[in-house]
């Protein structure tokens, strides 16, 4: 098999390249690394798939070579010559000493681990390996970064800046990933079918009197030029590939009839747990149309998929999704699926707004709705709701009537679509920016006003056995003694809740349960549910809040929203406890105390 080489790129003429923006150049925002790599991959693989026949599939496997295996990848890659003599050069800049540091363990440590990212029934990369257009897959996630014209013309094309691509080096500690692509054949490829490469993201450093950019390829020599690098093609590429998958031990071969791409992350810093998350949360689209399919692997080969379904603080989005996508208008109080009106003659698309459910409430996405524009993947989950109301969860889906517009209009995380776009103005000067900030607030204020028509949920008697009731009035904290109204029925046990005293750093209450003339002769289970919400102007709840609950003795219970007391209670038993709502400052609350008996329920206020 013929030697490879290592191309550093060298720092001179006119506006030099090197990697001292490379940390920088891409803002991920407040996704983790996993999110990143779990949205770019998807994106990639989805886009790579779009005029492929079959279910788009990726699989993240985590791989380990121990030893003398180890070795073999190192050698076979020449790494420990190419880093090795730069660790001391690394180390002289105090910025570029943890890169040093995971360079040194990466050349002595017994077991290197890394990430194999593949995917399946796409296009692969093919395309000239030395030339940018939009057709060249290979050189264009390989050899190139901030081409920013991946889509145009495509706008259910996923990606557009082309900085996604660097998620891969920045998942590695060592900045280094090997690329390995079967694809047809062409004019454009050479009638090639096959090519791996490596690339490495290094700081810009000097060596023996040369300055060297960072960015470092190792392939084959061209025959123009014996000091640059290509990719290894076909055969070559082939055998350097099965000799990596002889030292993870694993069988990683890839025939040539199944296109598509390998992405191994040398020494990764991703957690397989949090992969599998992120690509539920932000792929649940695509996963439940059955447009992609994805498979985690991990070091002991054991396998998992995904399980939106199951996911109790994901699910009430799923559920909300399914109803955007149909053609149902439901206007009722707790949920709202509608379409938006148009705006330039444009359809907006359409929308899902619900109560939030308990998991989805105590999440970070709660009052939040998820934007999406056909391409598969959630966008992001947007906070457009107010603290100050009752909780709700929403969905948007972009009409491809906007697609371009809101593509163009999104950051270089895709993460957002901003009217303040430079790209937006350029692209659309008429009336881009209209468009797209016109989504953007209709989303925000028609989520908002559904919020505050929301009222919370009260209990309803389901009986007619005269053991459950409900009682219901406007208590507030600054009102001393709940009475309650007069009931045809009648509660198992007795409840007293007073107000005790209020300042400025605690509100206390006294909740006090004994038996009365109803309670069972046997005893049966009691579920206690104190609840505390701030009030609105309407003196309707509209923020549930955590608060203390102690026994007699002080011991704190509670300090919950939503806390839950189980008791056996009978004849003779007496329960008290002290509630206490910390710095209530000025602000007015709805204070209720909800039991649940073993045949049904009563609520007292």
């Amino acid at each position: 098999m013929q030697k490879g080489i290592w191309e550093f790129n060298l720092i001179d003429g006119k506006n030099p390249t090197h990697t001292g923006g490379f940390l920088t150049g891409y803002d991920q925002r407040a996704f983790s690394q996993e999110e990143v790599v779990a949205r770019e991959t998807g994106q990639n693989a989805m886009d790579a798939g779009r005029n492929t026949p079959g279910i788009t599939q990726i699989v993240f496997q985590k791989l380990q070579a121990s030893g003398e295996q180890k070795h073999k990848i190192l050698d076979l890659l020449e790494l420990n010559t190419i880093l090795g003599s730069r660790i001391s050069v690394f180390n002289k800049e105090e910025r570029h000493k943890l890169f040093a540091k995971s360079a040194e363990e990466f050349l002595q440590s017994d077991t290197l681990n890394a990430l194999l990212i593949r995917d399946y029934n796409t296009c692969g990369l093919a395309g000239k390996w030395d030339r940018y257009e939009r057709h060249d897959h290979f050189a264009r996630l390989v050899c190139a970064l901030n081409l920013d014209d991946k889509a145009d013309g495509d706008a259910s094309s996923g990606g557009s800046f082309g900085l996604g691509k660097t998620a891969y080096a920045k998942s590695s500690k060592i900045n280094t990933v090997v690329y390995h692509s079967v694809f047809n054949p062409s004019i454009d490829t050479g009638s090639k079918h096959r090519r791996l490469m490596v690339a490495g993201v290094y700081p810009k450093h000097e060596l023996n009197g040369v300055s060297y950019g960072g960015f470092a390829y190792y392939g084959q020599p061209t025959e123009e030029n014996s000091k640059v690098a290509a990719p290894f093609q076909d055969e070559h590429a082939d055998a350097v590939w099965s000799q990596i998958s002889e030292a993870f031990g694993a069988d990683l071969s890839r025939p040539r009839t199944r296109t598509g791409t390998d992405i191994l992350i040398l020494m990764d810093s991703l957690d397989l747990k949090d992969l599998k998350k992120a690509v539920e949360d932000y792929y649940f689209p695509a996963l439940i149309s059955s447009d992609l399919s994805v498979t985690f692997i991990d070091e002991t080969g054991a396998r998992d998929q995904p399980s939106v379904l199951s996911r109790d603080d994901l699910d009430q989005f799923v559920k909300l999704y399914k109803k955007a996508k149909g053609s149902e208008v439901v206007k009722e109080e707790q949920l709202q699926v509608d379409s938006f009106n148009k705006r330039a003659n444009l359809e907006l698309g359409r929308y899902a707004f619900q109560a939030a459910e308990p998991d989805e409430a105590k999440s970070s996405r709660n009052n939040c709705v998820a934007i999406m524009r056909g391409t598969g993947m959630v966008i992001n989950y947007e906070k457009v709701g107010g603290d100050q109301y009752e909780p709700a969860v929403g969905v948007f889906i972009a009409h491809q009537d906007i697609y371009e517009y809101l593509q163009t209009a999104e950051n270089a995380a895709h993460s957002e679509w901003s009217e303040h776009s430079p790209r937006l103005h350029q692209k659309f000067p008429d009336n881009g920016r209209l468009i797209v900030s016109n989504v953007n607030s209709v989303i925000k204020r028609r989520f908002i006003d559904f919020q505050k028509n929301l009222q919370p949920d009260v209990s309803i008697s389901r009986s007619e056995s005269g053991l459950l009731a409900r009682l219901l009035t406007g208590a507030l904290s600054g009102t001393k003694g709940d009475k309650g109204v007069e009931k045809p029925f009648h509660n198992p046990v007795s409840l007293s809740l007073i107000k005790k005293d209020r300042g400025t750093s605690v509100s206390t209450w006294s909740l006090k349960i004994r038996e009365n003339e109803h309670t069972p002769a046997e005893p049966f289970s009691l579920t206690i549910m104190p609840m505390i919400s701030l009030s609105g102007e309407k003196q309707i709840a509209i923020k549930h809040m955590d608060f203390i609950i102690k026994d007699v003795a002080g011991e704190i219970l509670s300090n919950t929203s939503d806390p839950k007391l189980v008791y056996s209670f009978s004849r003779d038993m007496r329960l008290d406890f002290t509630v206490e709502i910390p710095n209530p400052g000025n602000k007015n609350y709805i204070v209720q105390c909800k039991c649940l008996a073993e045949n049904g329920d009563f609520n007292v206020v």
